[in-house]
């Protein structure tokens, strides 16, 4: 009896189950994949055209090109990068141009990162968009100027104009991202769409205005606040005033620009955070006070974060404080591994397991202390 041997068969249905099982596809191979079968084509230009990134004008161009060739791609865009740079004294010509307007022109975009020279006076470029309302995540980025990282020999500086009518081009923005950036904010004439609950300040300086206006109208959204370095004396004053007007803010990560060893905000007369569950306060001379003055102004603190080689609180201090249920709804502890004395030393195992006992016995985890990143990865 002859017996025929058939070739296996992959099952259309499993092809998205295959794609979706590994985050780190090359495009290229994603164009192997596409040549299998018709059945791949449409499953892989999702993937593909899902998140362009592009960091050059010619990168641009030929995105635009294909999008102009083939519009049948238009509805797999959800989340853009636009970080073009220019070199040496180039200017944009027509070509470029048309291809930013056409790529800006993109409809349902969910996310967008202007970069690169977009990042120079971004409102330019934000009100050249076409579809806005349904952007949730906008991030501008300087980093790339703001670093040296472009060849171009004009100075220029990352700068962003926040005013009525960007607010109003982004009426559903969920999440406002700005890094290496100029800040400048115009004060609201009216209320602004709400809604808003993220808001990321990464190396911010604030040329004009008030902060708390970049989110008038979202004051009682607002969940989660970032900042990260940014004129100190300044961002001290604008973290205030933030927390001062937006009371439901629950999750607070704030870095200290430089390691001068300020005080922070909870030195002195802290703030009401009434419902405040998260805090990171990282790179300020941190004390026992600030300790209590945290435990004054966040009655519902439950993870706290107290990091950097400039914090004077001794283990014995700490033990004191988890001890006396300042805190009462703490559940997690992230503190340095050390005590800056001066100067700043490591403590003992000792001291870090007599720390680990009394956290032990009321209930608190405490996390890795040698270790921020992996402590502070769900923050």
């Amino acid at each position: 009896m002859l017996i025929t041997r058939t070739r296996p068969l992959l099952v259309d249905d499993l092809i998205p189950v295959i794609l979706e099982s590994d985050d780190h596809w090359w495009p290229r191979d994603f164009q192997r994949l596409a040549l299998i079968s018709p059945a791949w084509i449409s499953p892989v230009r999702k993937r593909l055209y899902a998140h362009p990134s592009l960091r050059s004008y010619r990168a641009c161009h030929l995105l635009a090109r294909t999008f102009t060739e083939n519009p049948a791609l238009l509805p797999y865009v959800r989340q853009l990068e636009l970080c073009p740079a220019s070199d040496g004294e180039y200017v944009l010509d027509e070509r470029e141009m048309r291809s930013l307007r056409c790529i800006l022109g993109l409809k349902g975009l969910r996310s967008i990162t202007l970069g690169g020279d977009l990042a120079v006076a971004a409102q330019r470029f934000l009100n050249v968009m076409v579809d806005t309302r349904t952007v949730t995540d906008l991030h501008i980025d300087g980093y790339m100027l703001s670093k040296g990282r472009s060849t171009s020999l004009r100075p220029a500086i990352p700068s962003l104009e926040w005013d009525d009518a960007i607010a109003f081009r982004f009426p559903n923005l969920r999440s406002l991202t700005l890094s290496n950036v100029l800040l400048t904010i115009i004060p609201s004439m009216m209320d602004r769409p709400a809604g808003l609950t993220h808001l990321t300040l990464n190396n911010v300086d604030i040329e004009l205005g008030f902060l708390p206006d970049i989110c008038q109208g979202s004051w009682e959204t607002l969940q989660n606040f970032r900042v990260v370095g940014g004129n100190a004396v300044e961002m001290e004053d604008g973290v205030l005033s933030m927390l001062e007007v937006c009371e439901n803010i629950g999750t607070l990560h704030y870095e200290a620009p430089d390691l001068s060893g300020r005080p922070s905000v909870f030195d002195g007369e802290p703030p009401s955070c009434p419902n405040l569950q998260r805090l990171c306060l990282a790179g300020f001379d941190a004390n026992f006070h600030t300790l209590q003055g945290i435990a004054q102004a966040c009655p519902k603190i439950q993870d706290l974060a107290v990091l950097g080689r400039v914090a004077r609180i001794s283990p014995e201090e700490w033990a004191a404080f988890v001890s006396s249920s300042s805190m009462p709804a703490l559940r997690r502890l992230v503190a340095p591994a050390g005590t800056n004395h001066p100067p700043f030393s490591f403590w003992s195992s000792h001291e870090r397991e007599t720390l680990q006992d009394v956290c032990d016995k009321k209930g608190v985890t405490l996390a890795n202390l040698s270790s921020k990143s992996n402590a502070l990865a769900d923050w």
